[in-house]
């Protein structure tokens, strides 16, 4: 029988629409599946928690406005109210013990580690997003992090040919020119998570380990910082003490370091200072209870923290973002400069920002001809009316007088070392001039330090064959003294 036209536009319109109509539902049940693995939930902070039923959730989404500071501290404010609806919801249970010896390690190694954690319903995670409804350039957003202002780094052609060589082109493009650095870029994103300003794991009858790790009924969370990841659980975890609430400061093994506790441990802890103030009755698992650590948290605001280390069982465990090994995160490393810097600008007078500081070091990976490099940079602060520092290591000045030195800097000179975690005490736009190891030995640590801080920074590598000798151990570094002084006569110039 013939169809009309009609009849046959009906009849194929009808057949898309059936075709419409299962592929939304597939779609619908692919997403919903979706959702339950990841269970986010977008908060404000008008609602409270208990309208929120956050405790079905493996994921809060905490949606704040406003510039990075502002958006901290709402998203401080909200942790303070997810503690108290945690508290009174267990407070009176006791602390519960894993139900196995045998435990599932999920690391963050993996992109989609959140998925993973989706499986257990002791560990939540509260998550500061990366906003996306503005400005990528960070010369114009505010929002996302501290500091707007960044600076290409530049290095020497040796330097810039061994990146080259090992592919580092594709991230970022290495750079002879040091009058590249004189015009403010925006941050390059391969720097920072674009998609988490930052996030915090809270864990329920956890263990905590000696090295940092989480432990909660059948997960062991490992947040990679400097080695070892251990995998199992503590011989007898039931012997150790047990506290309500603990923050989780240590990773790693080399958080007594000066570089690993200004650089990866310190950093943790610098979004999260409202909070802990706020709530002071925290614990805070750091690598060591006293000393220059215990130091530097008074500096940042935290007047008597209970510090504790070494195994620890706890009710609630806060386990903030973690530091890869020798990779300063963007958010953390600009607030803790900032604390730092108000800390200098509220208790010492004020000083001219006019300082030339030269590091001596004196174990491994010394200037080798360092009475020529301070010959000719007392004369370069001597043409340019700059004060001259040499900053020693033995014995290294107070805290305090370090803090001073740094915060007048214009421009620091040194070789691969602790000294130049100093710093995160200076002010955005100093120049940083860094003596490198032989190669292959490059390590670019504070090269990344500088640049999320929103300093100059300029390397050197030292003369001489390529060496067998890790940087670490390097007796010495062979800079050229006229090198040096070409560069910071280049920077005074700009």
């Amino acid at each position: 029988m013939l169809i009309s036209q009609r009849q046959f536009m009906l009849m194929l319109l009808a057949t898309v629409l059936c075709y419409l109509a299962v592929y939304y539902y597939q779609h619908s049940k692919m997403n919903l599946h979706f959702q339950h693995a990841v269970h986010s939930l977008d908060v404000t902070l008008q609602k409270s928690p208990e309208q929120l039923h956050l405790h079905t959730h493996n994921v809060v989404n905490v949606q704040s406005g406003g510039n990075f500071t502002e958006r901290v501290s709402h998203f401080n404010a909200f942790l303070s109210s997810f503690r108290a609806e945690e508290l009174n919801n267990g407070r009176t249970r006791i602390w519960q013990a894993p139900t196995s010896r045998s435990v599932h390690v999920v690391t963050n190694a993996k992109r989609d580690y959140f998925i993973s954690l989706s499986n257990y319903s002791k560990v939540t995670t509260v998550i500061l997003p990366w906003l996306t409804n503005s400005s990528v350039s960070t010369l114009q957003n505010s929002s996302n992090v501290l500091i707007q202002n960044y600076f290409e780094w530049t290095a020497d052609d040796k330097h810039c040919s061994w990146l080259e060589k090992r592919g580092e082109i594709r991230k970022h493009i290495p750079n002879r020119d040091i009058y590249i650095t004189v015009r403010p870029r925006s941050l390059h994103l391969s720097y920072a998570n674009a998609k988490y300003v930052f996030y915090m794991h809270i864990h329920r009858d956890a263990i905590i380990t000696a090295h940092g790790n989480v432990i909660t009924d059948r997960l062991k969370l490992i947040l990679h910082g400097c080695r070892p990841h251990d995998k199992t659980i503590p011989s007898r975890y039931d012997h150790a003490p047990l506290y309500t609430e603990v923050l989780v400061l240590r990773q790693g093994i080399w958080g007594r370091g000066t570089f690993h506790h200004m650089v990866e441990i310190m950093p943790r802890i610098a979004l999260l200072v409202d909070f802990l103030k706020a709530n002071p009755e925290i614990c805070i698992m750091a690598p060591q209870v006293g000393g220059r650590l215990a130091h530097l948290l008074r500096i940042i605001g935290l007047d008597k923290p209970k510090v504790i280390t070494g195994v620890t069982r706890a009710k609630i465990v806060y386990q903030p973002r973690a530091t890869p090994c020798g990779v300063a995160n963007v958010q953390e490393s600009q607030m803790l400069s900032q604390l730092f810097r108000n800390y200098i600008k509220e208790k010492f007078p004020e000083q001219p920002r006019n300082r030339l500081i030269l590091i001596r070091r004196s174990k491994t990976r010394r200037f080798l001809k360092h009475n020529a490099i301070d010959a000719v940079l007392r004369r370069v602060a001597m043409n340019y009316n700059l004060t001259y520092t040499l900053f020693i290591d033995n014995p290294t000045p107070s805290l305090s007088e370090t803090m001073k030195i740094f915060h007048s800097a214009v421009i620091i000179v040194g070789a691969h070392g602790a000294g130049l975690s100093n710093m995160l005490f200076s002010q955005p736009g100093t120049y940083v001039i860094e003596g490198g190891c032989n190669l292959p030995h490059v390590l670019l640590c504070y090269r990344r330090l500088a640049y999320v801080l929103g300093h100059h920074w300029h390397g050197i590598t030292a003369q001489g064959r390529s060496s067998r000798v890790p940087c670490r151990i390097h007796p010495s570094v062979n800079i050229s003294p006229l090198h040096i002084d070409a560069v910071v006569r280049e920077y005074l110039r700009m």
